[in-house]
């Protein structure tokens, strides 16, 4: 008989009057097979270790709610229609007067990263805007929840989730394309779980304190654990801090110049950062009006107070 590991996950069921405290129990093969993936930095009982930690293994309601909402069989239709409702509240004249203020205040850095990249600043100012507002919404969600959640427990949501009637509303997709996309989405987990016990260790942090997302994504551009490698040192201090808005820039740049950005096209870089149709067709729309309004390289804006050069 397989050994079996516990914890405990907190949250709230389907009512505001109570709330019920359930046991899920996870077979020690998952955990082999992130071990597997991270033997390299950790040894098997420091892994459990960190695992049981109570600030790691306690689904607080609000992770709870991401994890259902992630792991709902309406969550694509549902993220696809917010995409629709965001082109317009992240695609206007006050955004693009943001952005344009923004490339004066990072003027020397996006230069730099040009003649690094040649990845226009438009459309880096485009992802930024579009991720985190210029830096001004980053999440504080606990990311290792996420991606535990997602890895180890996503049958025991989706068994939770058929039972209160999810697959029976509108706009669910079927058993069978759940399925598919719970495997998907397991794989990923274990992908970005393996990325932040990596950094964490290469780096010297503690995994459970990083905030990010619903998604887990994390920083000014909103990168998943995963996406790491291509993040870059922007401001030449010898790290990578994508709280630094000089590092998150030439990350992004980083991020779309190796995803095709010169051999296959701008927009196809964009869908790379995130598959949905709309999202790209967004950042397109931004980066479009961004160019009109003077955002150029070589061309810094005559308000802008940070700029090296006079215009």
């Amino acid at each position: 008989m397989k050994k079996l590991l516990m914890f405990s996950l907190f949250f709230f069921v389907n009512t505001v009057l109570f709330s019920q405290t359930v046991t899920f129990k996870y077979s020690e093969d998952r955990f082999e097979a992130l071990y597997k993936t991270v033997s390299k930095h950790y040894k098997k009982d420091e892994l459990k270790q960190l695992l049981e930690k109570s600030e790691v293994k306690e689904i607080d309601p609000a992770t709870d709610k991401n994890l259902r909402f992630i792991l709902n069989p309406r969550s694509v239709k549902q993220q696809a229609s917010k995409h629709e409702d965001y082109i317009a509240k992240l695609v206007n004249d006050e955004t693009i007067r943001k952005g344009v203020g923004f490339f004066a205040k990072y003027y020397a850095a996006f230069e730099q990263v040009y003649k690094n990249t040649k990845v226009h600043p438009a459309d880096i100012i485009a992802i930024l805007n579009w991720e985190s507002k210029l830096g001004e919404m980053t999440g504080d969600q606990q990311i290792i929840k996420i991606f535990i959640g997602q890895y180890f427990f996503a049958e025991d949501y989706n068994a939770m989730l058929i039972k209160e009637g999810a697959y029976e509303k509108e706009g669910a997709m079927t058993r069978e394309q759940a399925d598919k996309r719970i495997e998907r989405l397991k794989k990923n987990a274990l992908g970005n779980l393996t990325a932040l016990l990596t950094q964490a260790k290469l780096r010297n942090f503690d995994p459970a304190t990083v905030k990010g997302s619903w998604a887990g994504a994390i920083g000014y551009p909103q990168f998943m654990p995963a996406s790491m490698c291509f993040a870059a040192d922007g401001n030449n201090d010898g790290k990578i801090d994508l709280f630094t808005m000089e590092d998150a820039i030439a990350s992004v740049a980083n991020y779309l110049k190796e995803n095709g950005y010169h051999s296959k096209g701008r927009e196809h870089s964009f869908k790379r950062y995130n598959p949905d149709r709309i999202y790209a067709k967004g950042v397109k729309m931004y980066g479009d009006m961004a160019r009109k309004a003077g955002v150029e390289p070589g061309k810094c804006p005559p308000s802008g107070a940070a700029c090296p050069i006079d215009l």
